[in-house]
Parts: C-alpha cells; structure tokens; sequence
C-alpha cells in the first residue's frame, strides 16, 4: 500500500508539472486575454463597492435640465454661447479653486462670433488655471493620429492643454488611463493629470505603479455620480446671485465660490447625446469625462492599481496546480469509495473557491493577480487526475459509473457534463423570436403519396429548412408532421434574435423555390444514383399533379420561457407562452392575406433595423386574443431588394394609409395600379376584393359574408374568424 501511495504522489507531481507548463504555453500565447479581461472587470465592481470618491474633485455637468434652463432664462440655443462657461469660470476661480479642466472641444469658433470666443479667452486669461482639451484621433490601423486643438484664442489664454486620448483594450474596454501623451513632438498631460503638471509636481507622478506601456491601471468608482456632479445651472445662478444680477430669493438654494476652494474642478457634457460616452469595467455607457476624473482621483488618493510581478504570478499557477493534482491523490488514499468522493467534492471546492476568492481579494486591496489561469491550471490538474484515477482504479471507475448509470440515460450525462444547470424542471424566461412554418394544403400531398414516398419528401424538405434556421442560431423545438416549431433567442441568449429568424425565414422561402425547381429538373430525367427511390417517385407524383411546395411562416417577438419541460425520466427543450401561441397564429393569417408565405408581428418588426424590406397589413385581432396587432409581411433582405421592389412596397405603403384613413376610392386607385404592375401579388388582390365588395359600396365585411374577417369601423380593427 505505501509503494502504492508513493507511485500515487509522484504521479501527481508529474501531472502537476504539466499542468503548470500547458497553462503557462497558454497564458503566454494570450489565449485566456478575453477571459481575464472579463473577470477583472467583475472584480472592479466588486472592489469598486470599498472605493471612495476622492472630495478635492468637483464636476459640474451640462446636463439637460441646465440646457433647458438657460433657454428659459437666457434664451440661450444650443450650443451655447462659450460666454456662459467664461461666466462659470470667474465664480469657480472666485472661490479659489485650484483648476478647471474642461472635457469639451473649441475646435471651432463660436457661432456666436469672434467676442464670444474672446469672452471666454478673457475669463480664461484672468484665472489662470483653466485646462483645455486637446482631442487626439488615432486609427490605429493605419497608425496615424489627428490632433484638434481648441482655437487659436482659447489656446493662447488657457493655462494648460490636457490631451484626451483613451487607451482602450482590445475589446474597446478602458481598463487604463494614461499619464501623458505624445503629439508631434510634444509630451502633453492628460486632462486628468494636467492639474498636477500645472501645479509643478509632475515628477510625483513618476511614482505611479506603470504598466509596460506606460499607462496605468485605473480604480472606478461604481457610477460617476459618486463624485456629486452640480448641474451648470446652479452655478450659472449662483454666479448671477454672487454678482448682484438677481436677487436670492426665500429658501433658495446657491452655491458660494469658496464651496471650490483647493478644488480640482471638471466640466463636461452630460446631456443625452452630447458627451462621450465609453466602455469601463463598472458600465458600458461610463462618460468619458469619467476616466481623466478617475486618473486624478487614483493619484490623489495613491489608488492606482498594481499588477503583481510576473514571477509571483507564475508562482501562483504553480501552486493551484499541484493543489488540484494533490487534492485528488489525497482524496484516492482514503478507505472507502463514500469518502474518496467526499473529499474529491471539498478539494475540488476548496480549490476552486481560492483560485477565484483570493485574486478578488487581492483587487480589493489594490492588486491585480492573474484569476483565469490560475483557475485553469488547478481545473485542469484536477480533471486529468481524476481521469488517471478513474482509469487505473477499477473500484472508483465502476464505483463513479454506477451511480450515474442508475439514474440518468448516457446522452443525458453526457449533457450534464456540458452543463449541469441546464438540466433542472421549468425554464427561464428569455427574450426571443418563436418560428411556426406549414406546408400549405399538405393534406393533399398525404392522398397522392404512401407512407414511405411521403416520408422521404418530409425529410428532404424537413432537413433542408432546419438547416437553415441552426445556421442562423436558430433552435429546432419540434416537428408536426410537416410543420416546423422553432425558436431564436435560447437558450444561448440573443439581442439580435428578430434579425436572425427574419433572415432564415427569407432564406426558407429561397429554398423553398430551389427545392420546387429541383423537383421538377428530377422527375424529368432519370433517378440520380445516390437518391432513394421513394424521394424519386414522389418528386415524380407531385409534378404529375402540379403539386408544388409553398410555406407559410409566422413569427412572432416577446418574453417566452424556454428550458427543459416534462418529467425527471423524460425532458424535452421547448418554449411556451401567450407569444408563443401567437407565433402559432400568425402562420395561418397568412393564408387569409394570401401572402407570400411570412408574416411577423408588430413586436418582431420593432425589433427590426432597416435591414429587411416589410410592408404593413391591417390591424387585427386573432382568433382567441382580444389585444389588437399589426401585421407586418416579410418580403426581402434591404440587401438583395431591387430597386423595384422597393418603390412598389412605397407605393403600397401610401395606398394602405390611405385605405386605413378610409380614403377608399384612393386607396383603389392606387391598387389597381400595383396590380396592374404585379399580376401575381394576391395581397393587393385581396384588399381590392374587399374594397369592392363593401368598402367602396359604404359596407364592412361582417362574420355572415363569409370571407374570413369581421371589420370594426368604430377602432379599425379586423377580426379574423379562422386560425
């Protein structure tokens, strides 16, 4: 037993040391950069929660409340005039502040005119501590840089230039600021360190911890409104008060100067629309202001962050990998096969919980330490040793085996594997597009075909449609007969799921005319080799009886809950939902419109940018939901539409307001032109149909005219009377 435990332990060291050597190979070639990238930003959240906003920095924001103040007030537009920033100027500088730093461009001159720009050159002149910014575009591509100083006038008068130039990652995340940056020559703070280099302390700030690149790693505060922004209103009336140009009234609320005393001061846009907005670890929409305030503040506040040395970090994987590998050795020394999986559950969980916790903690403190490869390393450490204990130890191999066999089937654990969350009762509720497709008329294909010719067809047909919606991420819930349930969205979230279900229901209607082609070029000739008989015969069958393929689809947009339905021995994934059932709906109207074979709700349209090219259909309320909706059909990609087509949908759209404004012999005049164009488009076919037997005659269709839909004058809604 003790020669035994020895091989056991030595073979963990080996695989220990692998473990270290692959996950080094990988970490040095950046394969785990996008994952790390991602954990450090839910660690900036985390530790962002024990950081401070530094009190020597002020942000007044031009918001829009302040926007519409001064328009009531001053009758200022927009922009304003820069002489209301000259004015904000004086009453900071009055209360002894030590910078105003501006995250706003002069890059042109005011359109006010040249005394406008000479306003606040003047105001700036007499501070003498405003810093300007100087705009610097870079295309990295290409590697060249563009530079957009304030005008000549506000330049010469301000105090300094702070350059505004992020330093984004790869995934356009700014995790770092930087300290300088330089322009043609020049070495230019940055707006966020450009009070410091005014000052005269810009050797202090060769202290900051730097990264090889020269930039520094910043600590956000959670949310910008942590520093208290004051709304440029309030100072502008403050100013006015402090300068005898209103009187304070009663309980009114001001600012004096010196509530910027030994201040650090920004001012930036913070109207919808108008400032810059970034990507930041704590949000996507962080202003960009934001990033030169958090520079200062980390400096202020001797905040910035620090990577840990390479040498402790590989030091770190080193250790969690022979932790996983020894946390499994330990565990296979025990008497028995409960135990053994008892103490492989805590090591696995122990080591799982330090490879995440103390990297977290570590950020917390200021320190970066790297969390994913680490992890990787003791995860794989452990994986292989738990699989060469499973291969060299029958007892735990059949012990394992047996305990999952006795409960689940093999493709089940198989997918637990994969995903041990997903397999649980109920679902999720998922924003996402639902899909219902039928074979019109599909019934009489059944009459012509037998079972196995009929079959086939099925497969053919089925095959190639659910192709096409799983290459748009699509999900196949269930086929009925020869229609196709679907759904895109889940369980792989999707904001773009409108988007993708529209595409694969316009390559479907494609198909389906090469498919209809295709039968017909093989029941001409003679059976292709690798074909079945029974497709042959089919083909041949349904080209005998002019027989062709036409779908019918109908989508519809929303909530639905998605996720594994049915009971403990027998799951299926599926979705449901009153948007779902709608969906189900949606594909047979089609039938009443005698459209081309889509339909989408106004839900799934909404969703839809200008990539596909819709038209819209009436107002209606389905069998069995009271609500009213627009129909939409779904014509082409914007990107594969003719000319053509695109004027005819115009036209179209401008006939069908004018039949929902009840303007109905307009609405006539103008069909009778489309149909004349387009002899087979049965849309218009069928409004004329109705035009001419009620509308224009002073009628509404009602349930005993027998066409499919009961007209409500008094909201304009049609009811449909069919699914």
């Amino acid at each position: 037993m003790k020669h035994k435990n020895n091989k056991l332990w030595f073979r963990s060291v080996i695989v220990a040391l692998i473990c270290f050597i692959i996950t080094m190979a990988l970490q040095l070639t950046g394969l785990f950069s996008f994952f790390e990238n991602k954990t450090y930003d839910r660690r900036m959240i985390f530790a962002s929660k024990y950081k401070t906003a530094c009190d020597d920095i002020s942000f007044i924001i031009v918001d829009q409340e302040s926007i519409d103040w001064a328009k009531e007030n001053y009758g200022w537009g927009w922009p304003w005039p820069r002489e209301a920033y000259g004015k904000m100027i004086n009453f900071i500088t009055a209360g002894n502040a030590k910078s105003v730093a501006f995250d706003i461009l002069y890059t042109e001159p005011s359109i006010y005119g040249d005394s406008d720009d000479e306003a606040l050159s003047q105001a700036q002149e007499e501070s003498g501590i405003v810093i300007q910014a100087l705009n610097v575009l870079v295309d990295y591509q290409n590697g060249t840089e563009k530079g957009q100083p304030p005008v000549k006038q506000i330049k010469d008068s301000a105090a300094m230039l702070g350059a505004v130039v992020s330093a984004k990652d790869d995934d356009d995340i700014v995790r770092r600021g930087r300290i300088e940056y330089e322009y043609e020559g020049t070495v230019y703070p940055t707006l966020g360190t450009a009070p410091i280099f005014m000052e005269g302390n810009q050797d202090e700030l060769k202290k900051i911890p730097r990264l090889e690149d020269g930039t520094v790693l910043l600590r956000y505060q959670k949310d910008i409104d942590e520093y208290h922004p004051s709304s440029a209103y309030d100072i502008l009336h403050s100013y006015d008060i402090y300068n005898g140009d209103v009187e304070l009234e009663e309980d009114e609320f001001y600012y004096e100067p010196d509530e910027f005393e030994d201040k650090y001061v920004f001012v930036s846009y913070y109207a919808p629309g108008l400032y810059d907005i970034c990507s930041t670890p704590v949000s996507q929409v962080f202003p960009g202001v934001g990033v030169h305030i958090t520079t200062l503040d980390n400096y202020l506040t001797g905040k910035f962050l620090r990577k840990a040395p390479d040498i402790i970090v590989y030091f770190w994987i080193l250790i969690l990998s022979v932790l996983g590998a020894f946390f499994v050795a330990f565990a296979t020394t025990r008497n028995s096969q409960k135990t053994t999986v008892i103490f492989m559950a805590i090591g696995f969980v122990v080591g799982i919980t330090l490879a995440i916790a103390i990297p977290y903690f570590m950020f917390a403190a200021g320190i970066w330490l790297l969390l994913v490869a680490p992890f990787v390393a003791f995860f794989l450490s452990f994986l292989i040793s738990v699989a060469l204990s499973l291969s060299v130890e029958g007892k735990q191999k059949r012990f394992i085996k047996s305990a999952f066999s006795q409960c689940l089937s093999k493709d089940v654990v198989n997918q637990i594997m994969n995903d041990p969350s997903s397999f649980t009762l109920g679902g999720k509720n998922f924003q996402m597009t639902a899909i219902f497709t039928d074979i019109q008329k599909f019934s009489s294909f059944s009459e012509l075909l037998t079972a196995s010719q009929l079959g086939s067809l099925l497969n053919y047909y089925l095959t190639k449609m659910s192709d096409i919606i799983i290459d748009e991420h699509g999900t196949v819930d269930k086929y009925e007969g020869d229609a196709i349930v679907a759904l895109v969205g889940a369980p792989v979230e999707m904001t773009d799921h409108a988007s993708r279900a529209c595409a694969a229901a316009i390559k479907m209607k494609k198909a389906e005319a090469v498919m209809n082609a295709e039968i017909v070029q093989i029941a001409g000739g003679e059976k292709p080799a690798n074909m079945e008989q029974d497709l042959y015969d089919a083909f041949k069958i349904m080209v005998a009886n002019k027989k062709v393929i036409f779908t019918r689809i109908g989508m519809n947009s929303g909530e639905m809950i998605a996720g594994y339905f049915g009971s403990e021995n027998k799951k299926n994934y599926t979705m449901m939902g009153n948007n779902v059932n709608l969906a189900s709906r949606l594909e047979g109207v089609n039938k009443q419109y005698h459209t081309n074979g889509i339909l989408i709700s106004a839900a799934t349209h909404d969703l839809l940018g200008d990539e596909f090219v819709v038209r819209s259909l009436d107002r209606v309320r389905v069998v069995n939901v009271n609500t009213p909706l627009r129909l939409y059909e779904l014509l082409e990609t914007k990107q594969e539409a003719t000319p053509e087509l695109l004027k005819y949908v115009e036209t179209w759209e401008k006939a069908f307001a004018d039949f929902e404004a009840k303007d109905y012999q307009k609405a006539a005049d103008q069909m009778n032109a489309l149909a004349s164009q387009n002899e087979s488009d049965n849309v218009v076919r069928y409004y004329l149909e109705l035009l001419n037997d009620f509308f224009l005659k002073g009628k509404y269709p009602v349930a005993a005219d027998d066409v499919g839909v009961e007209y409500n004058p008094e909201d304009s809604v049609f009811k449909l009377l069919q699914k």
